[in-house]
């Protein structure tokens, strides 16, 4: 029998065309699944089953025909979160949470928790009330991988009301054979001891509608319980619908959005995604415009007599006054920063040299490391960490290190922590001190 089933399945796993998954997102009642519905879509659906399955009759045990019928709705949140409702013979309460989403060999994964109250599953398949209970509130956590035309799932349930296998491993594989709209439809799923195999058409008329009919335990139909060939359509030793083989119908309809709204819904979605990767782009471009106007401005020479160093020089001294005058203004100092930073490459350059140059006063080369801080930039990290390991000047390497500190970035970190070891007194405790509080 095992060398039939494989065949079968290896049939199926070859097939290409467009999948209907059976699961609860879709067409049938035992698969748990990554699926959910759409923000603010519903889901209406009703499945009715034909089994026969052993019962006590007349005095003794006979088979009795078994028509189970499971209807549910089923609410879309945030393209995340579901709620559902579903009625067998009782109410039952469903909840699931799309956690990630398919990207590449990642898979989508789920976690989820359904059949509170009672388990449509069990009645389905025409578990005895005595024992429908064990069946009831099923936790899972399932990850699914797949395309248009196949879906492969495993994951876990945990079952608290179950006497054996309360937490057992499953998976299952599904496949289409057709198009869109009219497909055939294999659905394999295999957890504690039980294997489900069932096949059936798929036909959706629109995004509204869907009609499925078809097999379950479709193969029970040709074997029998010694795993010989025989047609049958009934098994006597079939204590419930799990051994049973059987027919199924379901009707499902979905709404919410209308067609308009869902249209502008995508649109923006797709306009998101075009922006992100515009954005990294002018990221990029961005950087690289840097790169070539500090190779432009490399060796410029701050002190050539020329207008516009000339204007940069006066802007830059009428910052270090506003540092030492007595009436301090900070408003005032950080708009003159703002204008000066403004100038582009050809500024950022000016205070790196003004910073390293040990022939200036030092009020100038501190005011230099101040507006790096206040305005930080990757080309600022390797010309301030210079400055702290030059124990040349105490006052000026500690600004540095503060300015480091401000900027802080895992980069700016990284620096303080190399060149910690160079340092010494108190520049070496301000380092400490600042990676320390970071």
């Amino acid at each position: 029998m095992f060398f039939r089933l494989k065949l079968l399945f290896l049939f199926f796993a070859l097939a290409q065309g467009f999948a209907f998954a059976i699961s609860d997102g879709s067409d049938f009642l035992v698969v748990p699944s990554t699926e959910v519905l759409g923000d603010k879509a519903f889901q209406v659906r009703g499945t009715i089953g034909y089994h026969q399955s052993s019962c006590v009759k007349d005095g003794g045990l006979n088979m009795c025909d078994r028509h189970p019928f499971v209807s549910s709705l089923r609410f879309g949140f945030f393209n995340s979160l579901e709620l559902g409702l579903q009625f067998g013979s009782a109410v039952s309460l469903d909840v699931k949470d799309r956690v990630s989403k398919a990207f590449g060999v990642v898979p989508a994964i789920a976690l989820g928790a359904r059949a509170f109250v009672q388990s449509p599953e069990a009645y389905f398949y025409s578990v005895p009330k005595t024992t429908r209970k064990e069946q009831t509130g099923e936790f899972y956590a399932v990850a699914e991988w797949g395309s248009d035309w196949w879906k492969l799932l495993g994951g876990v349930s945990a079952f608290p009301f179950m006497e054996a296998d309360d937490v057992a491993p499953f998976w299952g594989y599904e496949q289409g054979l057709g198009t869109q709209k009219f497909s055939i439809v294999y659905e394999g799923f295999f957890r504690y001891g039980f294997s489900h195999h069932n096949i059936g058409l798929s036909f959706k008329p629109n995004k509204h509608l869907q009609i499925s009919a078809g097999a379950s335990e479709f193969y029970r139909y040709f074997f029998d319980e010694d795993e010989h060939f025989a047609f049958r359509t009934k098994n006597p030793s079939a204590s419930n619908g799990y051994r049973a083989p059987g027919v199924y119908m379901s009707i499902a309809i979905n709404g919410g959005f209308s067609e308009s709204i869902q249209s502008q819904k995508d649109e923006m979605d797709s306009l998101k995604k075009q922006l992100t990767v515009q954005s990294m782009d002018l990221i990029d471009l961005r950087a690289k415009m840097d790169n070539l106007e500090m190779l432009y401005y490399y060796e410029l020479d701050p002190n050539a007599n020329n207008s516009y160093m000339t204007d940069m020089k006066k802007d830059f001294m009428d910052i270090v006054a506003g540092y030492k005058a007595d009436e301090f203004n900070p408003d005032s100092l950080q708009a003159k920063e703002q204008i000066f930073i403004d100038k582009g490459m050809a500024a950022k350059r000016f205070l790196v040299r003004e910073a390293k140059n040990i022939s200036l006063a030092a009020e100038n080369r501190i005011t230099a490391i101040r507006i790096m801080s206040h305005f930080p930039s990757q080309i600022f990290l390797e010309p301030l960490g210079s400055i702290v390991a030059d124990n040349s000047n105490e006052s000026i390497a500690r600004e540095a290190v503060l300015a480091l500190g401000t900027i802080n970035t895992p980069e700016a970190r990284k620096v303080l922590a190399t060149v910690a070891n160079q340092t010494t007194g108190i520049v070496r405790e301000t380092i400490i001190e600042i990676l320390g509080a970071l």
